[in-house]
């Protein structure tokens, strides 16, 4: 099969989400808008109609009688979408990938909590769900939930294959490792770099990569272990990059940051 790489995406979004959150540096929540972008993909297998990406969906929609996380109503939009815009896109031949922090308390930043109730509504809508944790994702003593989903693949460290595609996945970020979803520096990359060794089509990490010399934030030290395996396609959140197009590192690797975003590919 061909590497799969990301051949356009569209600047501009198809359509926007909007949620409540509570913004960096704010102490109330406001209303933020949530983009959905659209690209293609070159190297998708014939059984993969659609590859739906999304990370940091830290939000909620207000209900009738309860706030509803972002990551629910995603699921909605993108089931409306197919039928307006891409009837020729199959629900039950699209792999959906989530890069985490999938929950939210509008009322309070940084809060963690159990985002089941959105893994519950992916794994219901599409053929095949598979994904990773935030730092905020704390499923607690209820992490067998998610790891029984019928159609999902819930990665802590490891790899999964799926329509022929390795998808390898690494939950968490650098950090105190009593803290939740966090490794130290070293256990970081060390299981980064045995990931790339299985020459995975994908990658899902919640760390973003740094690219210094663009003033893209993330993880230095993630981007030399990227630089050095093989070429694959990234996905990654955490940290914010402003723009919609894939970076490029010096051995070929595309990195996507879908921190705040969601992305529709088909094939290119």
């Amino acid at each position: 099969m061909t590497r799969l790489q990301i051949a356009s995406v569209c600047p501009t979004p198809l359509e926007a989400i909007s949620y409540w959150t509570t913004a960096p540096n704010e102490t109330e929540p406001s209303e933020q808008q949530l983009p959905i972008y659209t690209g293609t993909i070159r190297g998708l297998p014939e059984t993969v109609s659609a590859l739906v990406v999304a990370s940091d969906l830290q939000g909620v929609v207000p209900a009738e009688d309860e706030d509803v996380l972002l990551g629910e109503v995603v699921v909605d939009y993108l089931e409306l979408l197919y039928a307006l815009y891409f009837p020729g896109l199959a629900k039950e031949r699209t792999l959906a990938l989530l890069c985490g922090d999938l929950y939210t308390n509008k009322a309070r930043r940084g809060a963690s909590g159990n985002p089941i109730s959105v893994w519950n509504k992916f794994n219901a809508a599409f053929g095949r769900t598979i994904g990773i944790a935030g730092n905020h994702d704390d499923f607690g003593p209820a992490i067998h939930q998610v790891q029984a989903l019928n159609k999902a693949s819930f990665l802590t460290q490891g790899m999964v294959h799926q329509h022929g595609l390795a998808v390898a996945g690494i939950s968490g970020i650098i950090g105190r490792p009593d803290k939740n979803f966090r490794l130290p520096e070293a256990a970081y990359l060390r299981a980064v770099a045995a990931l790339l060794q299985g020459q995975p089509d994908i990658l899902l990490t919640h760390l973003s990569p740094a690219i210094a010399e663009k003033g893209l934030q993330g993880e230095e030290q993630l981007t030399a272990v990227l630089t050095k395996g093989d070429p694959t396609l990234v996905f990654c959140g955490h940290s914010h990059w402003p723009g919609t197009q894939p970076e490029i590192l010096a051995n070929g690797t595309q990195v996507l940051n879908v921190d705040s975003k969601v992305f529709l590919f088909s094939q290119a």
